[in-house]
């Protein structure tokens, strides 16, 4: 790096508070980010950080962020072709196993992270977000969200109809859900009802609640329909179709949509990410805004029973970026505890604990310390290459279940199927 690239980097750090390391690295004009475009959470990022970043070291941050499925198609293809072309990679939970041979190893990264800023403090990251970063042994991100789903509602309309906490079973969700159901301006259940990459987190509650499975990627054995798995399902269904305590345009729905809907005052109730709740708590933004309270999702028939899921976002590099020293820099800053804090203002779930246990946080958002109790007891998401390959089937099958089309069962016995195929073509489960 030149002499006046030193004093121009040491100048803008001085600027912005923060005196930044000097990297051996040449400085490029931009850094590309790759990501997803669902979902608020990503505001610190593209609006704080990104320009922080620019300020501080001249860097433009490109934030390239596209729907979830052609997100997965672009990376799959520049991480296939060993692309110089994306700096900074966003992955999530399910996408490990096929990222993480693309990826550094990140226990060297975060050696780097840690050798220009001690302050760090890798043990303030959650175990289950260190898990959850982690495929095979390998650490293959830095973890910037980890979320879980929880039980979102308005308190004082459950109170109204007689409902002084939240349900805690399935029974007496479905009771409090017809007694608050009040069509056709609000009804008692939102969830996201598309056939898209929201349909398994709207049923992944209700199925481990219920005792249910997906499969055993070691053996091949799959237990998504089984009786609990069937269940789950028709008891969701049946919230659509036959009871019709959700709003028409369900189907409709994923991650934005849901906030909205909450934001709009469609619903009472909804099973969704722990973090959109601020959102929807917010005034600035939402007609309902400091009604909405959260709780653990119901049970089947005991609290105890209560099962969600775990998932999250990592920021990470691949062997093939060539500006890796800066896009190392860019995760140590957006990673940091102050942006962290920040973040989680703005919808994010961080993972680390001093920010999740906020005591001025917990009081201002409410749904922290429900998150925390829900991801102790979460199930991951599946992280195995095959996954991406069955999830689309299983989406097919709740689809058509919420349309009314099939049972749950006759749904769920062809996704079984289908399954059945895909683990032979990927040889999962032979002998």
């Amino acid at each position: 790096m030149s002499t006046l690239n030193r004093r121009r980097l040491l100048m803008a750090a001085a600027a912005g508070g923060v005196m930044m390391p000097i990297l051996a690295q040449n400085k490029p004009d931009k850094l590309v980010y790759l990501g997803d475009n669902q979902g608020g959470w990503k505001r610190t990022l593209t609006e704080e950080v990104g320009p922080a970043f620019e300020k501080e070291t001249g860097i433009k941050v490109e934030f390239t962020l596209l729907p979830p499925d052609a997100w997965l198609a672009r990376l799959k293809a520049e991480m296939g072709a060993g692309s110089s072309g994306v700096d900074i990679t966003q992955w999530s939970v399910g996408m490990g196993g096929w990222v993480s041979p693309h990826m550094l190893d990140h226990n060297e990264v975060l050696a780097r992270i840690t050798a220009r800023d001690p302050g760090f403090d890798w043990n303030d990251f959650l175990a289950g977000s260190k898990l959850a970063a982690s495929y095979d042994g390998k650490l293959s991100g830095i973890p910037y969200r980890i979320t879980t789903g929880i039980l979102v509602f308005q308190k004082a309309l459950l109170a109204k109809a007689g409902f002084a906490v939240a349900p805690g079973t399935f029974a007496q969700f479905h009771k409090a859900a017809l007694a608050v159901n009040a069509p056709p301006d609000r009804y008692a259940f939102g969830l996201m009802g598309k056939q898209g990459p929201g349909l398994y987190p709207s049923l992944a509650s209700w199925l481990y609640s219920a005792g249910g499975r997906l499969l055993d990627f070691k053996t091949g054995e799959i237990f998504i329909n089984d009786d609990k798995a069937v269940t789950a399902l028709q008891f969701m269904a049946d919230l659509v179709v036959k009871d019709k305590l959700t709003p028409p345009e369900v189907t409709t729905w994923e991650f934005d949509d849901i906030t909205a809907g909450g934001q709009r005052d469609r619903y009472v109730m909804a099973q969704t990410f722990a973090p959109y709740m601020t959102l929807m708590n917010d005034p600035a933004l939402s007609k309902t805004g400091g009604n909405w309270f959260a709780d653990t999702v119901p049970g089947y028939t005991d609290k105890s029973q209560s099962r969600t899921w775990v998932d999250g976002h990592f920021l990470a590099v691949s062997k093939y970026a060539k500006n890796a020293d800066w896009s190392i820099e860019f995760i140590r800053m957006a990673c940091s505890k102050e942006w962290q804090l920040r973040s989680m203002e703005r919808g994010n779930a961080p993972p680390r604990g001093s920010v999740l246990n906020d005591p001025a946080m917990a009081e201002k958002l409410g749904w922290p310390p429900t998150a925390a109790r829900a991801i102790e007891t979460g199930v991951p998401t599946p992280a195995h290459p095959a996954w991406s390959t069955l999830e689309l089937a299983l989406r097919t099958g709740v689809s058509e279940t919420l349309q009314g089309q099939k049972t749950a069962k006759q749904a769920l016995d062809a996704v079984a199927a289908d399954w059945q195929r895909t683990l032979r073509r990927a040889g999962i489960g032979r002998a």
